[in-house]
């Protein structure tokens, strides 16, 4: 949720604004195909261990 205010570019903020209202009610997916999420380190680890430590 707060992955909007982590970016510098502002094509990328938008997509997290857009973002915010799904990730609330647990719908992740466009999060992993909106952003470059996978292939980059410093977004990917928190992204993993938030869910462990969610749960």
């Amino acid at each position: 949720m707060y992955v909007c205010f982590l970016f510098k570019a502002n094509q990328l903020k938008a997509v997290g604004h857009a973002l915010t209202i799904p990730v609330i009610f647990g719908i992740n997916e466009s999060i992993l195909f909106g952003t470059p999420l996978i292939l980059n380190p410093i977004f990917f680890i928190p992204f993993i261990f938030a869910s462990i430590l969610n749960v």
